[in-house]
């Protein structure tokens, strides 16, 4: 991607977190799969979990943008993949601690890089204590919080369509 197709897809992820998270009580929590939300506008009720948050603010802007978004997941938008694939697919492009954070990186938490357990997805760049996250890991969410809200951080990956 050039320089202003990354400045757009990260935009449109924005909006469609931004816009989940103003349309929290329609969207629930489930880890159904296939995923049945990926083109479901965040102004609507659907039902999805943390890493199907994640892959359908991806595939939004990879609707709506005139170029191709890839997948985080690794699964190309088949309604498949989870932390774990969203991991195994970007482990590569890990962002070093003392880099910024982008629009679009995802955090990821759990025990170790072989047991994730949550991700989150940043919708306001800035330092690893500035940057905004959207997270759904229950019913509750989608709803912002900072990257450090849970105490077990694994790592933050960017995708190969972001890098």
């Amino acid at each position: 991607m050039t320089p202003d197709q990354r400045k757009q897809a990260r935009y449109t992820i924005r909006r469609y977190l931004e816009r989940c998270e103003d349309n929290r009580g329609r969207i629930h929590y489930s880890q159904m799969r296939p995923l049945t939300a990926l083109l479901d506008p965040p102004t609507s009720s659907f039902w999805t979990d943390c890493s199907g948050l994640v892959i359908c603010a991806y595939k939004w802007a990879d609707y709506w943008n005139p170029f191709k978004v890839k997948d985080p997941g690794g699964y190309g938008y088949t309604g498949y993949g989870n932390t774990g694939s969203i991991l195994a697919t970007n482990k590569m492009r890990r962002v070093p601690a003392d880099h910024k954070c982008f629009i679009g990186d995802m955090a990821l938490y759990g025990d170790s890089l072989y047991d994730t357990e949550h991700v989150t997805i940043c919708r306001q760049g800035g330092t690893r204590a500035t940057s905004i996250w959207t997270s759904h890991g229950s019913e509750m969410g989608p709803y912002p919080t900072y990257l450090r809200y849970r105490s077990d951080l694994i790592a933050i990956v960017r995708s190969e369509s972001l890098a």
